[in-house]
């Protein structure tokens, strides 16, 4: 294979095939150049590498990598990704492989980090050559045949708590409803509600929260509206009285739908949005399988309770590191187990 490593800003040169790559392989839409550029405008700062691999002009694998250090490399990682930004062509990513990888990037690399991984898609092989770590376990619901039948599945407390909220809401005369909004100018909107959802919580107070005038605020309104603009992205709104309580920002491939962040008001706790909107995207896009082509809903977050109380699909994020040379290796074990 010819390896390059080139600065970060000439992702535009690859991103076609950058594309094609994330198409064949894992086709998730963080992985999607609109998504990527906005995440090296607003949380690259310019040392990060671009690394790609080409055999017969087809690309093998590309990623972002940002030195840690003398002789220390990881995957770029902005917290807004998922993952770590790395795609290759086969599954099993070889020591070999990972060889290659290490004698293409500057110096002399003793250790690289790749963060992030998840484990439906990349396994690194053999195990024994690599370091795992685990990060997180996450979660996916596929979109079930019969939501009836689905729902009547779930665990008793599940069941009485959605039946608690509806039949609450009845005896109020609250109004609940639900709305997904997909135009561009629609989702930029979305992401300002959001935001003042956000910073009204826990996030405002932290300093954490998303605003249309900060970085985050400023990445999610180019990423998501670029999207929108390719039936890539929309938003689901939980409403109470058509009080906006509870946001998902979301984005999709194909059959394939991500929730990206989740937020809801506080103040109404007891109705448990966040949950009910999930319940309702579900059974939406159960109901609606033709028109909407959705199968599978990614969490992409630390499985909470509610995602095992959505009878969701649990699998490992993973942290692997490489050591090229095994007496590094070796010694950093040792090292390790003085420390302790």
């Amino acid at each position: 294979m010819n390896w390059s490593v080139l600065s970060c800003s000439e992702f535009s040169t690859h991103q076609q095939a950058w594309e094609d790559l994330n198409r064949k392989t894992m086709n998730l839409a963080f992985f999607e150049p609109d998504f990527v550029n906005g995440l090296i405008t607003h949380f690259f700062d310019g040392s990060e590498k671009l690394v790609v691999a080409y055999q017969n002009d087809e690309l093998q694998l590309a990623g972002f990598f940002k030195a840690l250090g003398k002789g220390r490399w990881a995957t770029a990682m902005p917290s807004q990704c998922p993952l770590g930004l790395f795609l290759h062509r086969e599954q099993h990513v070889s020591s070999d492989l990972m060889k290659s990888l290490c004698s293409a990037l500057p110096g002399k690399v003793a250790m690289l980090d790749m963060l992030q991984m998840d484990s439906k898609y990349t396994q690194f092989t053999p195990a024994d050559d690599f370091e795992l770590m685990p990060y997180i376990t996450s979660g996916n619901r596929p979109i079930p045949e019969d939501f009836d039948t689905y729902f009547q599945s779930l665990g008793k407390n599940m069941r009485q708590n959605y039946n608690k909220v509806i039949n609450r809401a009845a005896r109020a005369e609250d109004t609940l409803s639900w709305q997904k909004v997909t135009k561009p100018a629609e989702v930029k909107q979305a992401i300002i509600k959001y935001g003042e959802l956000e910073s009204n919580g826990w996030k405002g107070e932290e300093g954490t929260a998303i605003s249309p005038d900060n970085t985050q605020g400023k990445f999610y309104q180019q990423a998501l509206s670029n999207l929108a603009e390719q039936g890539k992205a929309c938003c689901w709104y939980y409403l109470i009285n058509e009080e906006i309580v509870a946001v998902d920002l979301c984005i999709q491939q194909d059959d394939c739908l991500i929730i990206l962040k989740t937020t809801y008001n506080e103040q109404f706790n007891k109705q448990s949005p966040a949950l009910m909107l999930k319940i309702e995207m579900i059974k939406h896009y159960s109901q609606q399988r033709e028109l909407e082509g959705i199968n599978n809903i990614e969490f992409y977050g630390k499985a909470m309770e509610w995602h095992k109380r959505l009878d969701s699909t649990l699998r490992e994020i993973e942290h692997i590191t490489y050591f090229p040379n095994k007496l590094v290796k070796t010694a950093i074990k040792l090292l390790k187990q003085v420390k302790k």
